[in-house]
């Protein structure tokens, strides 16, 4: 049997805002679409970072009302650093979320482009192991 690849299991359908985007806005599409995280991309749709409602609780701890109205996503988002795309097995992105301590992966176009195509988290593989039995 063939090992599962992230595109057998990832989530589809993106949600993604731009990196000059306000936080009152992120939060106010995270609400209205029950998420609780979003991909920040550039100008070009390229991803360049993910907004956790984390992040959002951060900056509002630390920064007063006026300037929560301002602040950006670029200000307060996650670069992403790596790259996981839809070809690589389940083995290989749970050995990277182990060693970053991360609990999901942003899911790149396996043609090499920044483009965002899908969210795998450990909810999803913690399913994957439950079937196995």
């Amino acid at each position: 049997m063939e090992e599962k690849k992230v595109r057998d299991i990832m989530s589809r359908g993106i949600i993604t805002c731009k990196f000059n985007e306000t936080l009152p806005n992120i939060a106010a599409i995270m609400e209205q679409e029950n998420i609780s995280t979003i991909v920040i991309v550039n100008q070009n749709d390229e991803t360049v970072g993910i907004v956790s409602s984390l992040d959002i609780v951060k900056a509002f701890g630390e920064k007063a009302l006026a300037e929560l109205r301002k602040t950006t996503a670029e200000e307060i988002m996650t670069p992403l650093i790596y790259n996981v795309n839809p070809e690589m097995t389940l083995k290989e992105v749970s050995n990277i979320m182990v060693i970053k301590h991360i609990h999901r992966v942003i899911v790149l176009s396996a043609d090499g482009r920044r483009k965002p195509v899908g969210v795998l988290s450990a909810k999803d593989i913690v399913k994957e192991v439950r079937k196995i039995q």
